[in-house]
């Protein structure tokens, strides 16, 4: 998946009309879907919806395509969300660990935040024993300038996380 050409802005919020909402109600249900049976599905012919959809994709509304796989099925047992809490919040110590997460393909999902942490991440691993060794490996180097790390396990989800909600608020 590639990076997004640009963030949308608050404005892109609001320059989404009736049938961009659809388009993307439609694509986050079926990302699959054809271009035809996009466009029958929200009323328009295939090209101008076409274009719509290579509008969104520049503006960065959509961000890409992806597979939603079960990580059970590539040996990620082991589902953890950890808040981070920095000893060290400079600047550059801040960068340090920010690149070294988002390079660590185990972290797959990070967020700054505010509160009793700094990060919150979701971070995957085969074993108990491979999630103790990566977070000790963070808390380790002091050059990444951790705190602390709480851990809380996943032991059964309810809802996955499938896309955020498309709704159309303006009626």
């Amino acid at each position: 998946m590639k990076p997004p050409a640009k963030l949308p802005s608050r404005s892109a919020k609001t320059a989404l009309d009736r049938i961009d909402l659809l388009i993307l109600e439609a694509l986050r249900q079926n990302g699959r879907i054809t271009y035809q049976a996009l466009s029958e599905r929200v009323g328009l012919s295939a090209r101008p919806c076409l274009e719509r959809v290579r509008r969104l994709e520049q503006k960065g509304v959509i961000r890409g395509y992806t597979a939603l796989v079960e990580p059970s099925a590539l040996g990620h047992d082991i589902i953890a969300l950890a808040g981070i809490s920095m000893r060290d919040p400079s600047t550059g110590t801040r960068q340090r660990l920010e690149r070294a997460l988002t390079a660590n393909p185990a972290v797959v999902e990070l967020q700054v935040v505010n509160g009793e942490y700094d990060y919150t991440a979701r971070i995957v691993a085969p074993t108990l024993a491979a999630y103790e060794a990566l977070t000790e490996a963070f808390l380790a180097d002091p050059g990444f300038g951790i705190g602390r790390i709480h851990t809380t396990f996943v032991l059964k989800t309810l809802k996955d996380f499938d896309g955020y909600p498309v709704a159309d608020n303006r009626s």
